[in-house]
């Protein structure tokens, strides 16, 4: 784990991230509807695109894409907070 350029460094990084975010998601969940954690979800972790997240959550293309902005402003704020 000293050496950030190794292999294990770098899961531990990615893993670390990961659990970050999972719980900044769970700070702001009661900010967003649960279709729009869904869509934004689908579109940024499962890699599906905004027509397929649209057709699976009931809504339009562009809100899915609304969803993925608002989520991800409130996030980046979140995690601002974290390191200011």
């Amino acid at each position: 784990l000293e050496d950030p350029a190794s292999e294990v460094g770098a899961a531990w990084d990615r893993e670390h991230d990961a659990e970050v975010v999972r719980r900044l998601l769970e700070q702001l969940a009661g900010e967003f509807g649960p279709r729009t954690l869904r869509a934004f979800h689908l579109v940024l972790f499962d890699g599906r695109s905004g027509a397929e997240a649209a057709a699976e959550v009931g809504m339009s293309v562009a809100a899915v894409y609304a969803a993925r902005s608002r989520v991800l402003a409130r996030l980046r704020a979140e995690a601002g907070e974290l390191l200011d």
